[in-house]
C-alpha cells in the first residue's frame, strides 16, 4: 500500500495568511494589524522569525469573539423568554 496515495494519511496543513492578505480581508491597513499586535488586540498570529502569519481559522474565531448583539435584540430575547 502506498501511503502517498491514501488521502487519510495526508498531513493536516493549516492555511497561513500574510499580513497583506489579512489586511484585505478585514479592510484595514497593514499598519493597523501591526498596531493591534503591539497593543495585544486583533486576531492571534504566528511569528516565525521576522515573518508574521495568521491561521485562517483564527480570523474566524476573532470575528466571532468580536460579534456583539444589539441591546434592543437582547432585551427582546429576554422579554420573550420571560413570558
Amino acid at each position: 500500500m502506498n501511503k502517498s496515495s491514501d488521502n487519510s494519511v495526508r498531513p493536516c496543513l493549516f492555511e497561513l495568511l500574510t499580513e497583506a492578505q489579512v489586511s484585505k480581508i478585514f479592510n484595514v491597513s497593514i499598519n493597523t494589524l501591526r498596531y493591534w499586535r503591539h497593543c495585544g488586540e486583533g486576531p492571534n498570529y504566528i511569528k516565525m522569525g521576522k515573518l508574521v502569519r495568521y491561521h485562517a481559522a483564527e480570523l474566524e474565531l476573532y470575528v466571532q469573539r468580536r460579534t456583539c448583539v444589539s441591546k434592543a435584540r437582547a432585551t427582546a430575547e429576554e422579554n420573550r423568554v420571560a413570558h
